[in-house]
């Protein structure tokens, strides 16, 4: 009768912990910025036992202006993280304006909302940095 009694306990609370699990809460934010040549966009997802972000980089002129690079790098970093995509081009020019880096982590880490994602975008060496501000 005792071993029931303690099973029955254990499988109540992992319905509880279920339970409270879906009831995690929620924490969306999206950060963005631009200067005269690029558009950025973070979003950040996150609950109490998954991170999800996005970094989206697009380029606002004409494709063809790319066409000599041969080297491209964009990385940012936030207090949760950060990331970096390389291209190399060699001598067959860019066909896509915008490059994405996607991440996961657990631990729902949470990024303050006043906080100021910086995005360095280098094109064969040359470095431009976009600061990125939540927009919610």
């Amino acid at each position: 009768m005792k071993k029931t009694g303690v099973i029955l306990i254990i499988i109540m609370l992992l319905i509880v912990s279920v339970y409270s699990i879906k009831g995690a809460f929620d924490h969306n934010c999206t950060y963005k910025g631009e200067n005269e040549f690029w558009t950025a966009e973070y979003k950040v997802y996150a609950t109490k036992i998954l991170t999800n972000k996005r970094l989206t980089v697009s380029y606002k002129k004409n494709l063809s202006d790319l066409s000599s690079i041969k080297h491209l790098e964009i990385s940012y970093e936030s207090s949760i993280g950060g990331g970096k995509l390389t291209e190399d081009f060699g001598d067959n020019p860019p066909k896509e304006r915008t490059y994405t880096l996607k991440g996961n982590g657990s631990g729902g880490m949470i990024l303050n909302k006043d906080e100021v994602v910086k995005v360095n975008i280098s094109i064969d060496g040359k470095t431009q940095t976009i600061e990125l501000r939540n927009v919610q």
